[in-house]
């Protein structure tokens, strides 16, 4: 998929969300630098952040926080009360947040038996037809590989690359659903 054949960059007004985190840990949401710059580098001037869409008197001009599953009511009030075409929201849900539930049935095999794991996502809503134009999710898993000794049946874990933490791997995972939307 293209990203810069896909959106009309000339003449449209992109509002850009903080990354929200499902782990109460890292924070509600912020702008990580990696996203940020991935669309001021692809929309230039066109891309404005949440926390910098202010009036004339230095007010912001959206009352409400912007959740990724934003609202239609929320979607109708962008449309009516500014000059905005899409919105680019994004998040971040870790493995632990998950144990009670909250995955579809096809995340929750890539999580099976992992040790630490994250899902990152990025949806871009088109506002005046209150339509997403592009929701995509990856996900991050670090497994412990067990291999059973032939000779003497004992199990030993296999070495393998280590992320320190979900919070790694839900930014590494953030950072493949940007190569493949550029």
């Amino acid at each position: 998929m293209s990203f810069n054949k896909k959106l009309d960059y000339q003449e449209k007004k992109y509002l850009l969300n903080p990354t929200g985190f499902s782990n109460s840990n890292v924070g509600g949401d912020k702008n990580l630098p990696f996203v940020v710059s991935f669309f001021e580098n692809n929309l230039g001037s066109n891309v404005i952040k949440t926390r910098s869409y202010k009036d004339s008197l230095g007010k912001l001009k959206i009352p409400f926080y912007l959740d990724y599953d934003i609202s239609d009511e929320q979607v109708l009030f962008l449309k009516e009360n500014t000059d905005l075409n899409y919105l680019i929201l994004s998040k971040i849900s870790f493995l632990e947040d998950f144990q009670n539930g909250g995955l579809t049935r096809a995340n929750r095999k890539l999580l099976i038996g992992s040790e630490a794991g994250a899902i990152s996502f990025i949806k871009i809503l088109d506002i005046q037809k209150n339509e997403v134009f592009l929701e995509i999710n990856c996900v991050g898993t670090i497994r412990l590989i067990e291999e059973r000794d032939f000779y003497t049946n004992e199990t030993k874990l296999q070495p393998t690359t280590f992320h320190k933490d979900s919070y790694e791997l839900g930014e590494k995972a953030m950072k493949k659903l940007l190569r493949k939307i550029k």
